[in-house]
């Protein structure tokens, strides 16, 4: 193996394996020597110490007092005894193009940067940096800067089509949402400027990478989200099959839950859909509460969902159908696809035709699809009256996550590109 260069990511959120950002940066550096990875977020959650050792956090809050106060903020993360670490405080404002503008003016001053950070970035010396590209246009530039002084080439993870949205997906109203077009501007003219000075992209899917190329010259690729799961070693023996959807629920996804588990009321009295993730709005939490053949579980962690998905006989995903949703996640792909056709439990997916992750499945035939709802009532009537089609995708699942979702040879790529990329000056 050729020596590991040093790897400096810029992220959100840290590496860790209870946030889907983190573990997917954490599955692509499997065996990557930790010493040669060192890492700056703005949020902390759990940070994998398994992965990397050096980890340098500034919240929004503390590139606020180092605006306005002038204090010296950011702080090195080191485990505690027991392996683990104080998470940064959840965001508490809400994110419209208001918010998030004011957000990108603070941290762009660069006044957050006296309190350690370039001390930091100095005493690692990095030889690439690596960004997992989000909505901040202030990481963009941030990535754009270290690039330039350093001298040093640029990999952009990105999994997200902020670009494209000309849409405010905030959903803000009154003056909040009349910021977007400056909002959106800002970003795109940071984005534009950082495609110049980057060497490679890095894509979590085909549609994504399709729409990308046509608008940015950049060498690029697709990465699908990797997984360490093994399959299931046995079917379970239950008589009433347990139904589970794990992940998040916001932006209507409840909706969809609830129609899926009134069918499975309506198929079975008995049969209820296990719900797992973290809690949405109160609002959305009532309604779900509401649904007699919905059980609400909340969040658990990933240890705990791996367990949860070998054990259940049907895992479903599922997407809003709301017109809005549907064009607003036009290139969604969930990080639980990975992880769900290596189980090997049954998988059905329940999502508009048109987005991404379900063209991949219907490409690849390697899941139970319905994108209305009369087409999902059917498969869940075929899947609890004849369990022996559970088993129907098996096959064509496990040869599609050894192909595009093998932990191992994604990060054998993801080293290569890492340690042969050059500089774009």
């Amino acid at each position: 193996m050729k020596k590991a260069k040093r790897i400096l990511i810029l992220s959100n959120e840290c590496l860790s394996k209870s946030t889907s950002n983190g573990r997917t940066l954490s599955n692509f550096l499997v065996d990557y020597p930790k010493e040669c990875l060192a890492q700056f977020s703005v949020q902390s959650v759990q940070p994998n110490f398994e992965r990397c050792d050096r980890y340098f956090c500034v919240t929004d809050k503390d590139a606020l007092n180092a605006l306005i106060k002038g204090k010296r903020v950011g702080r090195i993360i080191k485990p505690a005894a027991d392996g683990t670490s104080k998470p940064t405080p959840p965001r508490t404002i809400k994110r419209t193009a208001w918010t998030m503008l004011m957000r990108d003016l603070v941290w762009s001053t660069g006044r957050w940067k006296k309190g350690g950070f370039w001390k930091f970035v100095e005493d690692f010396r990095p030889e690439v940096l690596l960004l997992q590209a989000g909505d901040c246009a202030f990481m963009f530039s941030l990535a754009r800067k270290l690039s330039k002084k350093h001298k040093i080439p640029l990999v952009i993870y990105n999994s997200e089509a902020y670009y494209f949205k000309t849409h405010d997906y905030f959903l803000g109203k009154g003056f909040a949402h009349w910021m977007y077009p400056i909002f959106r501007r800002r970003f795109c003219h940071n984005y534009r400027k950082t495609m110049k000075q980057t060497s490679y992209l890095i894509y979590n899917c085909s549609e994504l990478k399709k729409d990308y190329d046509k608008c940015f010259d950049v060498p690029s690729q697709v990465l699908y989200t990797a997984t360490q799961m093994t399959p299931r070693t046995k079917p379970s023996e239950r008589k009433i099959p347990k139904v589970a959807y794990l992940g998040k629920m916001e932006l209507l996804r409840h909706r969809t839950l609830i129609e899926l588990a009134e069918m499975l009321g309506k198929l079975d009295k008995n049969c209820r859909l296990e719900v797992y993730g973290k809690l949405p709005a109160q609002e959305a939490v009532d309604e779900m509460k509401a649904c007699k053949y919905l059980n609400l579980h909340g969040l658990v962690d990933y240890d705990e969902v791996k367990k949860i998905m070998c054990d259940s006989d049907i895992l479903v995903h599922a997407e809003s159908f709301d017109d809005f949703y549907r064009m607003d996640s036009k290139y969604a792909f969930s990080t639980k696809i990975a992880d769900t056709l290596a189980c090997g439990t049954c998988f059905f997916c329940y999502v508009p035709e048109e987005l991404a992750c379900s063209r991949y499945l219907a490409e690849n035939d390697a899941a139970y699809l319905a994108s209305n709802a009369d087409e999902a009532l059917r498969t869940l009537k075929l899947l609890l009256e004849q369990p022996e089609m559970r088993g129907r995708y098996f096959d064509r699942a496990q040869a599609l996550a050894v192909q595009n979702h093998c932990a191992d040879a994604n990060a054998a790529r993801f080293f290569e590109i890492l340690n042969t990329v050059t500089y774009r000056g």
